[in-house]
C-alpha cells in the first residue's frame, strides 16, 4: 500500500486488489489532487474492473485530509449508474474510513454542503451523526429517507417537511440523475431514518455529520470490507 506522504499530485497509485462487488473483482486505487485556483487538497479513492480486457473505472469517493488537525472531511462519492446496487458506495466509505483510522486520523466529518440524502443515511448506518439531535424536531430541512415495500422497485423516496425545500431538491442535479422519487406519505413505503439537508441559502445554518460511535464505526467497517474480500 502507498503511503499518504509519498503520494504524488495527480497520479494513481494502486491502493487494493483484495475486493470484489457484485461479480466484479475490483482494484482500488487512491490519488491526490490540488484543485484550480485554491490550496485544497483532495484525496481520492477510485474502485475499477478489468471488464472485456478494459480497465472501467466503477465509482470513487473523495475527501480532504489535514494532517495538522488529523481530521478527514469527507466531500463525497459517485458511482457509474451501471454499477450501482452492488453497494459500491459503502465499500469506499469503509475503505476511507480503514484508511483514515490507519493513518491515525480520528475525527472524521462530512462536509457541510452534502446534498446526497441517502449518502448522509448511508453515513448514518456508519456512526456519523449530528452532534445536536434535536436537529431533528426543530429544523424544517428535515427529510425522511424510505423505499419501496417492492423490493425490487430501487427507488429512493423522500419525503420533505419544508415544501420550499422540495421544490428546490427537485430542480437540483441530484435529483434529475439519480433514481430519487418524492412521497407525500409513508404509505406503501418502508421508513428509514431523517436526515439533515440544508437549502444552498445563507439563511440557513448548514449542519455536517461527524463520527459519534466510533465502536459502530470500526464494527460496520470490519464488516463490509470482510463482506467485499476475495
Amino acid at each position: 500500500m502507498t503511503t499518504l506522504e509519498k503520494l504524488e499530485i495527480n497520479q494513481k497509485a494502486l491502493y487494493s486488489t483484495d475486493y470484489f462487488s457484485g461479480d466484479y473483482n475490483q482494484m482500488l486505487y487512491i490519488k491526490k489532487s490540488i484543485q484550480d485556483n485554491c490550496n485544497d487538497t483532495r484525496y481520492f479513492i477510485i474502485a475499477s474492473s478489468n471488464i472485456n480486457g478494459n480497465q472501467v473505472q466503477q465509482g470513487y469517493i473523495y475527501f480532504y485530509l489535514d494532517p495538522k488537525t488529523k481530521t478527514s472531511s469527507f466531500i463525497g462519492t459517485y458511482v457509474e449508474p451501471e454499477f450501482r446496487n452492488l453497494n459500491i458506495a459503502s465499500l469506499l466509505i469503509a475503505n476511507w474510513i480503514d484508511l483514515c483510522l490507519n493513518n491515525d486520523y480520528q475525527y472524521l466529518i462530512t462536509n457541510k454542503k452534502q446534498r446526497k440524502p441517502f449518502l448522509l443515511y448511508l453515513l448514518k448506518l456508519y456512526g456519523f451523526d449530528v452532534r445536536d439531535q434535536n436537529l431533528y424536531d426543530t429544523r424544517l430541512d428535515v427529510i425522511s429517507v424510505c423505499r419501496s415495500k417492492d423490493l425490487n422497485n430501487m427507488d429512493k423516496l423522500l419525503l420533505f417537511r419544508d415544501p420550499r425545500h422540495e421544490k428546490v431538491f427537485t430542480g437540483m442535479h441530484t435529483f434529475k440523475h439519480d433514481n430519487y422519487r418524492i412521497i407525500h406519505n409513508l404509505d406503501e413505503s418502508i421508513y428509514l431514518d431523517q436526515v439533515i439537508l440544508p437549502l444552498q441559502s445563507a439563511k440557513r445554518n448548514q449542519v455536517y455529520y461527524e463520527m459519534l460511535n466510533t465502536d459502530l464505526t470500526k464494527t460496520k467497517t470490519k464488516t463490509i470490507l470482510h463482506q467485499h474480500r476475495k
